[in-house]
């Protein structure tokens, strides 16, 4: 005789009850099976191939939800009261799939993330990699809620509608709050420059110290903290002098006509000496350039052999002022703007 099981709707034979408990328990084995043996492979390979490892993980950690909902849907395929209510079984499959899809979704921006990724601040890193997966996971749950409520016949459009209008308003309003959270990301991403590079952006000089969400701030010579956010960064050209492995330092003094030939003729020599004392610098040249109306022009030159900016700057004033010492005491005297008047008797 034949045990039956009765419905509002549907008349369940045992054979059938007995097929989809079968089912039921025959998956739940099978997802335990898969879990225990990617758990065994992430272990073994860990060492050698941490992606790999990874990629185990993720079907080594199936939630306890999924492998109850997933065998219990495959078995509800053959009962009759699986239609009762409609969409039950398919909706709550739907979210187990999705959930298990949003778990290797974000295992896949996380490698993404971490090896095309590489800012020098760890910090921005994490958090711009927090909030990706925040997004992610919030995109894939609404996704599943909608599948799951068009699944069960409940009418989206009114909703989306309403989700549209609002979507756009809150768009309109954060608008550059995005722009310069997407901006973050490229400059992130390109990397025109890194923490502590010299650059210069809007006409503003100084050393990078942060490269935030919504800005970037760098600290100039004098000490002041300056704040631009990250839409007027990418929009702007950008010199970066942090990237530079050794920097050529040009620049012109001039003596007044009543110096001395034989002074001027010392002065490339004394500018030799003066820069050769200091490490780290090459001397290239000092000659007389130019007789202007007022003046002689002294073209100096010379190289610091360092892509650090601050250094170049303190040896530079190092030399200037070595140079005002020595002239001061070889009599040799700069020119600045004058007039001077010569009467004829």
């Amino acid at each position: 005789m034949k045990l039956s099981l009765f419905t509002r709707h549907a008349r369940i034979t045992s054979e059938e009850l007995f097929l989809a408990g079968a089912i039921f328990i025959g998956g739940i084995a099978i997802l335990i099976f898969i879990k225990q043996l990617c758990k065994y492979l992430g272990r073994k390979i860990a060492a050698k191939h941490p992606l790999r490892k990874g990629f185990f993980e993720i079907f080594g950690n199936f939630s306890r939800y999924s492998v109850l909902i997933i065998p219990l849907f495959a078995a509800s395929l053959v009962l009759p009261f699986a239609k009762v209510p409609d969409g039950v079984f398919a909706g709550l499959f739907i979210f187990a799939v999705m959930r298990e899809l949003g778990r290797i979704l974000d295992y896949i921006l996380r490698v993404v993330m971490e090896k095309g990724f590489k800012p020098q601040d760890p910090k921005t890193k994490h958090n711009l990699i927090a909030i990706f997966r925040t997004i992610l996971q919030i995109g894939v749950w609404i996704i599943a809620t909608l599948v799951f409520f068009n699944t069960i016949g409940v009418a989206l459009t009114p909703l989306l509608t309403s989700l549209g209008v609002g979507g756009v308003a809150v768009a309109f309003a954060s608008q550059k709050l995005i722009e310069d959270f997407f901006s973050s990301f490229s400059i992130m991403s390109s990397s025109p420059f890194r923490i502590g590079d010299i650059v210069t952006i809007k006409n503003f000089t100084g050393t990078v110290k942060k490269i935030g969400l919504r800005s970037t701030s760098l600290e100039t010579v004098e000490g002041k903290s300056i704040v631009i956010p990250n839409r007027l960064v990418v929009a702007e050209v950008i010199e970066n002098s942090g990237t530079i492995e050794m920097r050529r330092k040009r620049f012109s003094l001039t003596i007044t006509y009543e110096t001395p030939v034989e002074k001027v003729r010392q002065i490339p020599k004394i500018i030799e000496e003066i820069i050769k004392k200091h490490k780290k610098t090459t001397f290239e040249r000092a000659v007389l350039k130019e007789m202007q109306a007022s003046n002689l022009e002294i073209l100096i030159s010379y190289v610091v052999e360092s892509d650090d900016w601050l250094l170049a700057v303190k040896i530079h004033e190092q030399i200037l002022l070595e140079i005002l010492e020595v002239f001061a005491k070889e009599g040799i005297g700069l020119a600045y703007p004058t007039q001077t008047l010569y009467v004829k008797k």
